[in-house]
């Protein structure tokens, strides 16, 4: 890989980095290596021969199984491992959300180790001390809990703590490894609103995660790791619909189905505290009657119910059509469409129109999830429910009717 002079200026480039590590079955054995000057150790590479060059400005994501080296080559680019070979070149200020808290003093109170975390980030005593109060307001800790030490905290109070210092500075290079998981609904709200903050700000931004939903919706480009190496490259929508088919076909082998269309389910479990809800759902006919049994071409719709427990949150609407084998016939949400957010009602009725309805005989149920503004975080779900068959009236095969015609030259 040759790194050109428009990408010598990108804020990240990685030649041929790989990261081999010695796994030893057990400890005397570093010893016995070291004594008699023989290998006693086998090699595992956690990532192999990789390139990356990230553009300034753009949202990466990194997907891959777990054990794939995502988390190996995030540390590398924060700097918090060395690559055993190959060349790593960042260029600002990087900032990383990876196991947050991990480097707190256990000892320390709260407040000594802001200004221990956010020195290591670059940050002096003066900036730390103008810092302070919106690290400490972000993490919604009080002075009293922040004048104890850390090992009385509990796991959220830790991971809070942690995302407020390691977003504090404005970073040139933004790491993340599935930080919109940590915390409750409300903190999970914040982090995402600073993230798109960073992103809309121009910020490059390296996205690690298992959610395909936030990889498609965020990132512009990604890479599937596979073993330590890089199995697919380039456009998102490629990258993700090379990983999905995999892990289909995987899924498929191991339950012994001849069928290589699995999808695996990976929306969040509810949430308990969500400002809205989702109160009621049904298929409706082409007469506007709930049902069970739809007919193909025919006009069909799905109703909506949604309960608003807190009117000042936006809110987006996401419907999916699924086929009983696990076949996402169909996806669609308000944000897609270019529709605002809802808010400012205390309840409302949402019908999503299927005219002419294009899917073909079979089983099926819906997946519908309330988003936040920005169409990524799950505020509330109700999945596989409202089960209705689809029935052709003709002998048209397969999942949907596509618009044909015939011809025929001699």
């Amino acid at each position: 890989m040759n790194i050109s002079v428009s990408q010598a200026l990108c804020p990240v480039a990685l030649k041929n980095v790989s990261k081999v590590y010695r796994l030893y079955n057990k400890p005397s054995d570093r010893l016995k290596e070291i004594i008699f000057r023989r290998s006693y150790h086998r090699n595992f590479w956690a990532l192999r021969d990789i390139n990356l060059v990230l553009r300034k400005s753009e949202t990466f994501g990194v997907i891959g199984e777990n054990g794939a080296g995502k988390s190996t080559l995030l540390k590398i680019i924060a700097g918090t491992t060395r690559p055993s070979s190959g060349t790593v070149e960042v260029r600002g200020m990087v900032s990383a959300l990876l196991e947050l808290g991990a480097a707190f003093h256990p000892d320390l109170s709260g407040r000594e180790n802001i200004f221990m975390q956010a020195a290591i980030l670059g940050l002096s005593e003066r900036q730390i001390e103008d810092r302070y109060g919106e690290i400490a307001e972000f993490s919604e800790l009080d002075d009293a809990t922040l004048e104890r030490p850390v090992k009385t905290y509990s796991s959220g109070m830790f991971v809070r703590l942690g995302f407020a210092i390691a977003t504090c500075v404005s970073p040139d290079v933004l790491v993340v490894d599935e930080a919109l998981s940590v915390g409750d609904i409300h903190f999970q709200k914040k982090s995402l609103d600073r993230i798109m903050g960073f992103r809309k700000s121009g910020k490059t931004i390296l996205f690690c995660s298992h959610n395909m939903y936030q990889v498609r919706s965020l990132c512009q480009r990604a890479m599937w790791l596979k073993n330590g190496r890089v199995e697919a490259f380039g456009d998102t929508e490629d990258v993700v619909a090379a990983y999905e088919a995999y892990q289909r076909k995987k899924e498929a082998k191991a339950e012994g189905i001849d069928n290589s269309e699995i999808v695996p389910k990976e929306a969040p479990p509810p949430k308990e505290a969500s400002p809205v809800r989702i109160r009621d759902i049904c298929v409706l006919d082409a007469k506007g009657q709930s049902t069970k049994r739809l007919t193909s071409h025919e006009d069909a719709a799905v109703k909506i119910e949604v309960e608003v427990l807190d009117k000042n949150v936006p809110f987006h609407l996401a419907a999916v059509i699924q086929r009983d084998d696990g076949i996402n016939v169909f996806l669609t949400t308000t944000k897609q469409q270019g529709m605002k957010p809802v808010s400012g009602t205390d309840s409302l009725t949402a019908v999503l129109k299927l005219p002419e309805l294009a899917i073909l005989s079979g089983e099926y149920s819906l997946f519908i999830y309330l988003l936040d503004d920005h169409g990524i975080q799950v505020l509330d779900m109700a999945e596989g429910v409202c089960p209705f068959s689809v029935r052709a009236d003709n002998s048209e095969m397969g999942i949907v009717a596509l618009d044909h015609k015939w011809e025929i030259t001699f």
